[in-house]
């Protein structure tokens, strides 16, 4: 049967190639643009990319202040600023002189 359509008319053949070449170039093409490694996923790792990148920079910048604050604990460079805000923050102690003010739950968020 495919034989007898091969052996058709001069005008039959290539046009039985010309439709199975834009089949396979459409075929193609589609999984191009929509596959798992296509243009449209490509873009997308992109942005992830470059959003995990802005994460990354955020924990550098974070580290570093970390550090540097483990510094300034250390015997050798101690800051008293940074121990009495800590004492202050952890033990909850206020010095007699420090004026406290009271919130209320409802104006925390504002």
């Amino acid at each position: 049967m495919i034989g007898a359509f091969l052996r058709g008319s001069r005008w039959q053949r290539p046009l039985w190639l010309v439709v199975l070449g834009i089949g396979l170039v459409t075929y193609f093409g589609y999984h191009a643009l929509t596959g798992s490694r296509g243009l449209l996923a490509w873009r997308g790792l992109n942005a992830e990319l470059a959003s995990t990148r802005h994460d990354l920079d955020a924990l550098r910048a974070e580290r570093t202040a970390l550090a540097e604050k483990v510094a300034r604990l250390r015997h050798d460079g101690l800051d008293a600023d940074l121990i009495d805000e800590v004492a202050r923050r952890r033990l909850s102690l206020a010095d007699p002189l420090d004026v406290i003010i009271l919130l209320d739950e409802g104006t925390m968020g504002r």
